[in-house]
């Protein structure tokens, strides 16, 4: 009886402690997992470009925001039956990091985020026979369903790194302390850290300094309107969801009166002839031709240049086409609008020549002058930590003494980084200090 309760609470104990986080999908039928701190995103894609004197399972390669990745079908590298694909199928991929190289795996289909207690995971047996041991991980068993984990650095990498991989867990779980003796994170700060590894795996969302008060805060908020135990993130949908109060206000539309009047009263005195600003993340243009007329009404002596940025190609592309609904028409941008033939209304030139629209990603090399107003909300925290860091430089660099820098209402720059914060009316924007 006492070797039953024993185990009853070594069980419980295992479930409590979510240690270990998987990206789930299927093969065949049958259910996979990859740890998730080896993907880098998920995605659909298809039209891969085809390479010669490759092997079967290799469907070619795909462009990733500039970078070149094969991409593995692991269907046909397991020897799975499969259908034949047509050539511009869509895909289900999951982008991972193995040894500084990035693949795209396909899969039949990519299910959820499922966290679990390491100590539940068995190592792997002879049974599952349409997949060679040595490429197995271990099984676990979650909510009724049994999950096979892959092994990715030994279908990935090089033996070499893979025997120095072995050697290290060996030597790691040699000189490991005991559970109970190691000093055990708290429940929450547990599940805040499966969160934010979900939400760069799901939404390419990434928690740091930017973030981390607004996804504490948040969390928090989650909690309290979720059942018990069911804090975690386990698809795309519950991604969206959980940063749906995430996105600065006004975003995506022309700004109202009353929030370019706060963010003119946030602008600070600027004698210059010439003023440069650089808006990043700028989308369709309405953030961008809200700024330009605020910057004309507040600086109507200075000769003002937009650089207007985004990685979105289809966005950027209409941008300088964009027409204003009646309904954000005011006595603000009035002075500003033509109406053509057909009825709607558009910038005059007078504003449109403040703004240079390009399709650009701001994590290439950013060729613009020095700036006294940059732009960025709700963008850096898109970025992943190494990208974070070499903007953050950029704007450091780039930014002029008496320049400000405004991200997203969630956002803020890294504590004890060299910069001031400046808030009024309610928003908050950033210079050197």
């Amino acid at each position: 009886m006492e070797a039953q309760a024993q185990e009853t609470q070594n069980k419980a104990e295992r479930i409590a402690v979510i240690d270990f986080k998987m990206v789930t999908f299927s093969l065949a039928g049958k259910d996979y997992a990859i740890d998730i701190m080896q993907v880098k995103e998920i995605a659909k894609a298809g039209r891969f470009t085809y390479v010669p004197n490759t092997s079967p399972f290799v469907l070619g390669v795909y462009n990733l925001r500039g970078d070149i990745i094969p991409i593995i079908d692991l269907r046909i590298f397991f020897n799975i039956p499969t259908k034949a694909r047509e050539d511009d199928a869509l895909e289900s991929m999951i982008i991972i990091h193995v040894e500084e190289q990035t693949f795209g795996i396909v899969v039949d289909g990519i299910d959820k985020v499922v966290g679990i207690s390491k100590s539940s995971i068995q190592p792997p047996h002879p049974i599952f026979g349409d997949i060679n041991i040595k490429y197995i991980h271990g099984v676990v068993e979650n909510q009724g369903r049994l999950y096979i984990i892959l092994d990715v650095t030994r279908i990935f990498g090089s033996r070499t790194r893979q025997v120095e991989a072995e050697k290290e867990a060996i030597e790691e779980a040699v000189i490991q302390p005991p559970l109970k003796e190691k000093e055990k994170k708290s429940r929450d700060e547990l599940d805040i850290s499966f969160i934010s590894d979900t939400l760069a795996a799901l939404a390419k969302f990434h928690v740091s300094q930017i973030n981390q008060d607004w996804v504490a805060a948040r969390y928090r908020e989650w909690r309290d309107s979720r059942s018990a135990g069911d804090v975690q993130l386990r698809s795309e949908e519950d991604a969206r969801q959980y940063l749906s109060t995430f996105p600065s206000p006004e975003t995506g539309t022309i700004w109202s009166d009353s929030f370019s009047s706060k963010f003119a009263s946030m602008l600070p005195q600027n004698q210059a002839k010439q003023i440069n600003v650089w808006n990043i993340g700028c989308g369709k243009g309405e953030e961008t031709y809200s700024l330009a007329v605020l910057l004309k009404e507040r600086y109507p002596n200075a000769r003002i240049r937009i650089y207007a940025n985004d990685s979105d190609l289809l966005a950027i592309s209409n941008a300088p086409m964009l027409s204003v609904p009646e309904s954000r028409i005011s006595s603000l941008y009035k002075p500003y609008l033509v109406q053509g033939t057909g009825g709607s209304w558009t910038f005059n030139q007078t504003i449109r020549d403040m703004i240079l629209f390009e399709y650009h990603d701001c994590t290439n090399q950013n060729s613009i002058p020095n700036i006294d107003l940059i732009v960025a909300r709700d963008v850096i925290s898109y970025l992943n930590p190494k990208q974070q860091a070499a903007l953050l430089a950029d704007f450091s660099e780039k930014i002029k003494d008496n320049g400000i820098i405004v991200l997203g209402q969630n956002e803020a720059m890294p504590r004890n980084s060299g910069w001031s914060r400046i808030v009024h009316d309610g928003l908050t924007a950033f210079s050197k200090e």
